[in-house]
C-alpha cells in the first residue's frame, strides 16, 4: 500500500509500505476519509515524524482476526485515542486522560494511507445515513468543538463569539448556532470569513485587528459583553481580546492549541470570570453528535477540498495556504 510521511520543513513523501495484517482484536480498515488537522502543521513544518500521520479517520473494515464484534464490511469512524480501556478515565469515556494513551498519526501509524491497523475498540460503527467524511469529522474536529460548546451550557439567545473561522472555529459556531445561540465570528482571513458567512450565518463577522471591534461587540450586546468567548486559534492575543469582551460572570473557553496564556487574577476576580480548556469529546457523546447531524447540524460544510492520496502534496500545499476549510484525503491512490 501507499502512505504519507512527513519529512519536516514542509516536505512529504508518498511511500510504498507493507499493508498491515489483522492480529487479535486489531482490525484492518480501508481508509475512505482522513482529515488534515491543524495539529499536523507542527510535524509537517518542523522535525517530521517516522509514523504515518493522520488521526481524523473513517473507513470500512476489510480484515479481522479474532474480533469481539467487528465484522468485515462494517463502516466505522476511528476514535483517535488508543488506551487501556480499563482505568477510571477510560470507563468514564475520557479516553484522552488514560496514562497509556497512544494516538494514531503520532505513536501509531495513522490514516494518511490506504489501510489502517486499529483496535476494534476504537471503531465507532457508522450507519448508512452518516457519510465517511462526517464520521471523520465527528471523531476530532467536530467532537472537539462540540464538547467545548456543550460545556458552556448555552441557552437559546445567548450572545457568544468565536475567535477563528478555521475548521475548529467553524464547527464551534455551527454547534452554538444549532443550540440557539446568537454568534459573532472573528477572523482575519477573507476566505474563512466568506465560509462563515455562507454556512454559519453569524450575526457579526469581525476582523480582530479592527480597532473598533470591542465597540461593535458592546453595541451588539447592548453594553453587556458576550456570554462566552470560544478561542479556537491557539493565540494569546486572541484570548486576551476575548477576555476584554466577556460580560461579568462570563466564560472564556480555550479550544485552540496554544503554548502560553497569562491572565490577571484580579481582573478575573473583579468580573468573576470563568476560564476552562477543552480537549476532545467524551466517547459517550458520539451518538449525541450523530443525533444532532440527523436533526440538521451542517458539520460537513466545513469540508472544502478533497484529494486522493496520490495528490497529498497538493493537499498540504493548500492546507498551509490557509485558504481552505477542512481538507480530506480519500485514502485511494
Amino acid at each position: 500500500m501507499f502512505g504519507v510521511h512527513f519529512l519536516g520543513d514542509g516536505k512529504i513523501s508518498i511511500d510504498e509500505i507493507p499493508t498491515p495484517k489483522p492480529n487479535g482484536k486489531n482490525v484492518v480498515v480501508k481508509v475512505t476519509a482522513a482529515g488534515i488537522c491543524g495539529t499536523d502543521r507542527h510535524p509537517l513544518l518542523e522535525e517530521g515524524q517516522k509514523t504515518i500521520p493522520g488521526h481524523e479517520i473513517a473507513g470500512k473494515i476489510v480484515e479481522v482476526d479474532k474480533p469481539s464484534w467487528a465484522r468485515v464490511g462494517d463502516r466505522v469512524a476511528i476514535n483517535c485515542h488508543i488506551t487501556c480501556r480499563a482505568c477510571e478515565h477510560c470507563l468514564n469515556g475520557d479516553l484522552y486522560f488514560c496514562n497509556q494513551l497512544q494516538v494514531p498519526g503520532y505513536e501509531w501509524d495513522g490514516g494518511f494511507a490506504e489501510y489502517l491497523l486499529i483496535p476494534e475498540d476504537n471503531c465507532h460503527p457508522l450507519l448508512d445515513d452518516i457519510s465517511y467524511e462526517t464520521g471523520a469529522l465527528i471523531v476530532d474536529v467536530l467532537g472537539t468543538a462540540f464538547r467545548a460548546v456543550k460545556r458552556a451550557g448555552l441557552k437559546p439567545g445567548d450572545q457568544v463569539a468565536v475567535w477563528g473561522a478555521g475548521p475548529i472555529g467553524f464547527e464551534a459556531a455551527a454547534v452554538a448556532t444549532f443550540l440557539g445561540a446568537r454568534v459573532a465570528v472573528f477572523d482575519m482571513n477573507p476566505y474563512r470569513q466568506e465560509m462563515a458567512a455562507k454556512y454559519n450565518h453569524p450575526e457579526l463577522i469581525l476582523d480582530p485587528t479592527d480597532k473598533d471591534t470591542e465597540a461593535k461587540i458592546l453595541d451588539w450586546t447592548s453594553g453587556r459583553g458576550i456570554e462566552v468567548g470560544f478561542e479556537c486559534v491557539g493565540n494569546e492575543k486572541a484570548a486576551h481580546q476575548a477576555l476584554k469582551m466577556i460580560k461579568k460572570r462570563g466564560i472564556l473557553a480555550i479550544i485552540g492549541v496554544s503554548h502560553s496564556l497569562t491572565v490577571d487574577p484580579w481582573e478575573m476576580i473583579q468580573r468573576e470570570l470563568t476560564i476552562y480548556a477543552s480537549r476532545n469529546f467524551n466517547t459517550h457523546e458520539f451518538n449525541e453528535m450523530v443525533s444532532m447531524i440527523r436533526k440538521g447540524l451542517w458539520a460537513e460544510k466545513v469540508v472544502t477540498h478533497r484529494y486522493p492520496l496520490k495528490d497529498a502534496e497538493k493537499a498540504f500545499e493548500v492546507f498551509l495556504s490557509e485558504n481552505c476549510g477542512k481538507i480530506i484525503l480519500t485514502g485511494s491512490c
